[in-house]
């Protein structure tokens, strides 16, 4: 007994997958059942402006969302300054810090273990110090973008040991001072992340 053609419509309306929007709106990144936590990392990092090797000392703050995505700031600044000509070739002590807004993602996570991807974006300021006079002769604005791979490893549940390489590409404004190809250099970070993981 063959179906009749209302029945033919409706078999054949069963047997063809429904076809969704072309566009939607995707999911949220933060929903009711998200895992939300936080950490703040006193950091360590080792960089080089031309020939001269630096340490800089700093910190960042994150919100962590799903143990995966981190949103925060984070602030790093030259720990002791290093020598600097200026155009007219005379010498000076170079000074410099910098913050900015950050963003990583962790691309994989085994156990104790996760593989990090970030980059830090915002602005700073470079110094040339007089110390005869203890003042700045000459001071630059900056923009500075430093993406970074690093290593997390779980010491316990509150606290997170931090290896990461990077390089930070600096744009000063123009000056008589250091250029932007020796204001730039690569950095490798030692933090320790004390949060809610």
């Amino acid at each position: 007994m063959s179906p009749k053609p209302g029945e033919k419509a409706e078999v054949k309306a069963k047997r063809e997958p429904k076809r969704g929007p072309l566009w939607t709106e995707g999911q949220p990144l933060i929903v009711r059942d998200s895992k939300v936590g936080a950490y703040i990392a006193p950091n360590f990092k080792l960089t080089g402006f031309g020939r001269s090797p630096g340490l800089m000392l700093g910190a960042d703050f994150a919100v962590i969302v799903n143990e995966r995505f981190m949103f925060g700031a984070a602030g790093h600044a030259l720990a002791t300054p290093l020598p600097a000509q200026r155009s007219d070739d005379r010498t000076f002590n170079m000074r410099t810090q910098y913050a900015g807004v950050t963003l990583a993602v962790a691309l994989l996570q085994v156990r104790f273990f996760s593989l990090q991807i970030g980059a830090l974006i915002g602005g700073g300021r470079v110094c040339l110090n007089d110390e005869r006079l203890d003042r700045c002769v000459n001071r630059a604005a900056m923009f500075v973008a430093e993406p970074e791979l690093g290593l997390s490893f779980a010491l316990t549940r509150v606290l997170r040991l931090v290896l990461s390489g990077g390089y930070r590409f600096a744009v000063a404004q123009p000056w008589s001072g250091p250029s932007d190809r020796i204001l730039s250099g690569l950095t490798g970070t030692l933090g320790v992340r004390l949060g809610k993981f």
